[in-house]
């Protein structure tokens, strides 16, 4: 083949050609979006006033929850890692921020100073007045506005804490510098106390009072009862008591045992005396005489009855002791436990003493690092919102056009894409023309597409596109060069030769093409050249045809048949007749029969201008019989999977497609373009 194939070349994704190609075609759109948004960013700017911002930070070391009934450990801090920390820092800004702290400043600065009202104009009023309508005048209830400013302080406050801080940033903004701190230090001021309600229980003082004094009365009335008990018993301590009678009564018993052994030793010494006088005994009573012995023996008998009684008493008072323990045990845990209760609930009475008397600007958990500071104005976010709306505009523009230009848009923009993207070998690409190089595109009937080029080449406009100084006879003696090549190397010898040229859609300009490549290859040296005008019939000529002699296809293809010319070796014919319209009329079948006087006839080419490809067109039948065949590809218009199943259907049944694109056009500068 004549055209050099070249290797398909794959390009994956988006190209930065097409990136740029989708941009510089709509840089209208992108320059008009960009001006939209810097004529809002100016309106923003001038038209919403700056704001002045006042800052502080609160250091919380610890948070006391002090309750009347929690344990006396739980006044210790209620956080010792970073997470229990984060936690309570939570907390704390959500008191900051709460809805009921907000109502609070508010009523203390006053709805009015926080969101003056609306004026409404002495005519409106007079007339809503007028006609018994007052309830639509704006409301000017406490509650309304108190909510209104509520909802601006809210709207104004930042809190915020990185993590793992125990530190508090608080700042509040508004347009007027003398409320920003205000506000600020009215909110602080409140938070304190608002933190000592949230963290204590309310009434504690008056609670814990009370159960203090009751507490001590039930541990009065048990130790009364303990007493009386231990009256009774003789003894102060259960335990010890109970060890004191055991050891009592093991002594008495001993004693006692001890006494009666010695009382009847005593009177078997007296009786034996009187019984016998045996010199061992005699010898022992003349150390003590009978009454002294008796004597003895009266006073251990008085002895051993006294060890009994004390026993005896000894053990009453074991039995009763006994007795008593369940209950003398009962009292002391209830005494233990009372006085337990009355030691908790005396130190929560000084704790709740000191809080009830605590001032909560001065709480040690709780300190201001920064009180608020003078007001600054905030130019940051003002400046940020300029160029987001500046830079939005642009940035939606840009969006706008790529969106369109790469997912939008599937035509086939430029030449290149035909072998990048479709596999498909370009023969050649005629540009869009425009009125700084006084091209013209290919238009469908002959006229200049572009108007603006009208100025320039306003006598052109008539040229029929066989003339020579049409602007299309470059590209056409170019495309004449590349055919020639072509039939030389696929040795094409036979006449006439057959070319056929069709586009994809209406307007894309093989008529115009078509034209000019008869009139091209009229001028070599080969011979007679016929441009058969497939589309229309003999009501309804080819544009170029008029004023110049045109034949029905079937008279010119007779032998032997004198013909006019349109210009030197070029002739015109249609297909069709006086009564039918087109070739689509006529038949397939009938221009097939044509075939045979179209071999015998004595042109050297035949060129055959043909209807688009659609589904229903005869171009589809009549390319098989081409020995060239020109597919216009109309730049920007025609879809890029009609072109590429287009081309591959008629590539498998004859290898004989070349393809033109029409109309392409190069918005990008040349030295940005790849392609230029």
């Amino acid at each position: 083949m004549a055209e050099t194939r070249r290797e398909p070349q794959h390009h994956s994704g988006i190209h930065l050609s097409d990136i740029l190609f989708a941009l510089f075609k709509r840089k209208r759109t992108i320059i008009l979006c960009a001006v939209l948004g810097i004529i809002a960013a100016a309106g923003y700017y001038f038209l919403f006033p700056p704001v002045y911002e006042s800052e502080a930070k609160l250091l919380v070391r610890y948070v006391l929850e002090r309750s009347a009934i929690d344990p006396i450990d739980s006044t210790k801090p209620t956080f010792q890692s970073s997470n229990d920390s984060d936690r309570v820092i939570g907390a704390e800004i959500e008191i900051l921020t709460s809805w009921d702290l907000a109502m609070q400043v508010a009523q203390a600065i006053g709805p009015k100073r926080l969101v003056p009202p609306a004026p409404v104009p002495d005519p409106v009023k007079r007339v809503v007045e007028a006609v018994g309508l007052k309830q639509l005048l704006p409301a000017s209830g406490a509650s309304a506005s108190e909510t209104g400013a509520a909802s601006s302080i809210i709207s104004g406050l930042k809190v915020l804490s990185n993590k793992g801080s125990n530190i508090i940033f608080v700042s509040y903004k508004n347009r007027s510098p003398e409320l920003a701190a205000l506000v600020l230090q009215e909110l602080l001021s409140r938070y304190f106390v608002k933190h000592l309600e949230v963290h204590r229980s309310a009434g504690a003082f008056d609670f814990v009072t009370q159960q203090t004094d009751q507490v001590r009365t039930r541990l009065n009335q048990t130790e009364d009862a303990l007493r009386s008990l231990r009256d009774k018993t003789g003894v102060l301590s259960l335990k010890d008591g109970s060890t004191t009678l055991t050891a009592e009564a093991a002594k008495t018993q001993e004693d006692l045992n001890a006494a009666e052994a010695e009382l009847a030793e005593g009177k078997a010494l007296v009786k034996q005396t009187a019984e016998k006088k045996s010199k061992e005994w005699k010898s022992k009573l003349s150390e003590k005489s009978p009454e002294s012995e008796k004597a003895r023996v009266a006073g251990i008998q008085a002895k051993v009855e006294v060890l009994k009684s004390r026993l005896g008493d000894i053990q009453k008072r074991t039995k009763q002791l006994s007795e008593l323990t369940p209950q003398m045990e009962e009292l002391e845990r209830k005494r233990e436990l009372d006085e337990a209760n009355y030691k908790y609930f005396a130190e929560s009475l000084e704790k709740a003493r000191i809080d009830e008397a605590l001032d909560p600007s001065k709480m040690p958990n709780i300190s201001a690092v920064q009180r608020p500071s003078p007001p600054m104005l905030d130019s940051k976010t003002r400046h940020k919102v300029t160029l987001g709306l500046a830079g939005g505009g642009l940035a939606l523009g840009l969006a706008i056009a790529l969106l369109r230009g790469l997912v939008l848009n599937q035509t086939v923009r430029r030449p290149l894409e035909l072998e990048t993207r479709l596999d498909i070998p370009l023969m050649l690409s005629i540009p869009y023309a425009n009125s700084r190089n006084g091209h013209l595109a290919l238009p469908s009937n002959g006229e200049p597409a572009n108007p603006e080029a009208l100025a320039v080449r306003r006598h052109h406009v008539k040229l029929a596109p066989w003339e020579s100084e049409h602007f299309m006879r470059p590209y056409c003696d170019a495309i004449r060069d590349r055919l020639g090549l072509y039939f030389e190397l696929n040795n094409l010898t036979h006449k006439p030769k057959l070319v056929g040229i069709a586009g994809f859609s209406e307007g894309s300009g093989a008529s115009t093409l078509a034209a000019g490549l008869a009139a091209s290859l009229s001028e070599t040296d080969e011979g007679k050249v016929l441009l058969v005008d497939v589309n229309l019939g003999p009501e309804e000529v080819h544009p170029f045809f008029k004023g110049k002699p045109a034949y029905p296809l079937t008279a010119a293809l007779k032998p032997q048949t004198e013909i006019a010319s349109a210009s030197e070796n070029l002739y015109l014919a249609t297909v069709g007749s006086s009564t039918t319209g087109g070739l689509a009329q006529v038949g397939l079948k009938k221009f097939f029969d044509m075939m045979p006087n179209m071999k015998a006839s004595d042109f050297d080419y035949i060129i055959f201008d043909m209807p688009p490809l659609h589904q229903t067109s005869p171009t589809w039948g009549m390319a098989a019989f081409m020995d060239k065949l020109l597919l216009i590809v109309e730049a920007e218009k025609n879809n890029r999977d009609v072109i590429k199943r287009g081309y591959r259907k008629l590539v498998a049944e004859r290898d004989n497609v070349a393809v033109v694109v029409n109309k392409a056009r190069s918005y990008v500068p040349k030295s940005l373009d790849g392609e230029s």
